[in-house]
């Protein structure tokens, strides 16, 4: 590999192997990652696996990034956290680029807190006089339509979510169902927005208190917009994207991005 870096006179090579989802036989699926590599004309040395995404001969810029290097090389983060890194560079990206807009962040269905928490990293939101909102039910019962993560059976998650953010002071963490818990506060103006319930019905309610407030220069990010397996969201968002004169561009990670 050090003969190609040194012929093609360019980077040294990364590659990534994390965890995917929805697959019902591993071992076909490692085994399937072995030929693939024996394919390639670099051997795997450039292959990136996780998150449903397999590519090669790239240059995987976040993984020369000493932040999201930091990510995947911290004991806290969990597998699933590290595989989703893609999604969480772009997601940054575009939190780094909807500072200039103006209003507040938010972010509805934040779970444990560690996207949020990746933001409140990588912006001076002191500095910026922004809040952050974070919303979310914080528990999953038997029959509940939303996606049951395990994580969900804390009794106290809700209050775990408000100790990571301890410190934080322009962070406000809202338990309850969305869209009724805007009832309990909601930004007057929006410049950033990440959506990601796994349903279609909160995501619905949450698209359409976010528009009107949406900034110019401001971003919304759906998490499951491009997943054939949230595919109802896409159909019921679609609709009042257009209604806003909107348009909404599907990304390889399965994300959607929305831009004002």
């Amino acid at each position: 590999m050090a003969e190609l870096k040194r012929a093609l006179g360019g980077l040294h090579p990364e590659s990534m192997i994390g965890g995917n989802f929805n697959i019902v036989d591993q071992e076909k699926f490692a085994h399937a990652l072995v030929l693939l590599k024996e394919s390639l004309w670099d051997k795997g040395a450039t292959l990136f696996s996780a998150d449903n995404l397999i590519t090669w001969n790239k240059n995987f810029s976040f993984l020369r990034d000493p932040f999201f290097y930091g990510i995947l090389t911290d004991d806290s983060t969990s597998l699933a956290e590290k595989s989703i890194i893609w999604r969480t560079y772009i997601l940054l990206y575009f939190v780094e680029f909807a500072c200039k807009a103006d209003g507040d962040f938010a972010e509805f269905g934040c779970y444990k807190g560690h996207t949020a928490l990746q933001i409140v990293r990588k912006i001076d939101f002191r500095a910026l006089g922004k809040k952050v909102f974070l919303y979310d039910l914080f528990e999953w019962n038997e029959g509940d339509a939303h996606s049951h993560h395990k994580g969900l059976d804390n009794p106290n998650l809700y209050e775990d979510v408000q100790e990571r953010f301890r410190g934080h002071e322009f962070v406000r963490v809202i338990k309850g169902s969305v869209p009724e818990s805007f009832k309990q506060g909601f930004p007057e103006r929006i410049a950033f927005a990440h959506i990601d319930m796994n349903h279609p019905d909160p995501e619905v309610g949450a698209l359409k208190a976010i528009l009107p407030r949406l900034a110019s220069g401001g971003v919304v990010i759906l998490d499951d917009y491009g997943w054939w397996g949230y595919s109802p969201q896409k159909v019921a968002l679609d609709p009042i994207i257009r209604d806003f004169g909107l348009k909404v561009l599907e990304l390889p990670t399965g994300q959607g991005l929305i831009l004002r």
